[in-house]
């Protein structure tokens, strides 16, 4: 069944309007027709089975609320360093459809890519959507939010209870115990943020940066993980821990 995000509270609502966007998704990609049933999910995360009312005006009847909840009992927060080409919006998808609950691009020494705050603004309304649909597919409750690029010295406000930073002499060394560390002591409701380099990983300047803010270093493994697997690779991780491992 098709779902829909819908920016305001609908608790006590009876019926809505889909915004422009939705409503040429639901006429024209779905062909719905009036009296279809379709998932709407408000500003809150809470779930309602609908019935399209007027398919021409994007009118829509709430039926009854949906007790349902696919969000990770953890916030997590990825900070993650600008790659190459489109891996970027890949890892915007696959992190989406793996639990994400805030992605922020991050400029390190290394990073290829070569931007600032206006010019990667004019490419958040592009990045939201592919957040957006990623969400619809996965059966989210929430869309990831995404925010703008940061540089280094910024990334104290986007620190959680736990913070980790993947750093690939760890594996070289072979330091594997900080990951299953933080993952043994995550209660329900607390926050993580994990923090991934690009292709050229950090530099140590870097990672003694973040290690003075309390963020710990990690390994992934004995392997070197593309910079677009790593983050991938420590989410799976995280759900595996929160949902099915414990």
């Amino acid at each position: 069944m098709q779902r829909y995000f819908i920016n305001e509270d609908l608790e006590n609502k009876k019926d809505l309007i889909l915004s422009a966007d939705d409503l040429h998704h639901l006429k024209n990609v779905m062909r719905s027709k009036n009296g279809d049933e379709i998932t709407c999910i408000d500003i809150n995360g809470q779930v309602y089975s609908c019935l399209i009312d007027d398919v021409e005006q994007g009118s829509i009847k709430i039926i009854k609320e949906i007790g349902e909840n696919n969000e990770l009992d953890v916030e997590i927060t990825l900070i993650y360093a600008l790659p190459k080409g489109d891996k970027f919006e890949l890892v915007l998808q696959k992190a989406t459809e793996l639990g994400v609950s805030r992605i922020v691009p991050l400029l390190t020494q290394r990073c290829v890519v070569k931007t600032d705050k206006i010019k990667f603004e004019k490419k958040l309304a592009r990045y939201q959507k592919i957040l957006k649909e990623a969400a619809q597919q996965s059966r989210r409750n929430k869309i990831p939010q995404i925010v703008n690029v940061i540089k280094l010295a910024e990334i104290s406000e986007y620190l959680g209870t736990y913070n980790l930073v993947a750093y690939e002499e760890k594996a070289k060394r072979g330091e594997h115990s900080a990951l299953k560390q933080c993952l043994d002591k995550l209660e329900s409701n607390d926050k993580i943020t994990i923090i991934v380099g690009s292709e050229g990983g950090f530099e140590e300047k870097e990672i003694e940066m973040m290690e003075a803010l309390k963020i710990s270093s990690c390994s992934l493994g004995k392997r070197i993980l593309r910079s677009e697997t790593a983050p991938l690779y420590m989410l799976s991780v995280i759900g595996y821990a929160r949902e099915i491992g414990k």
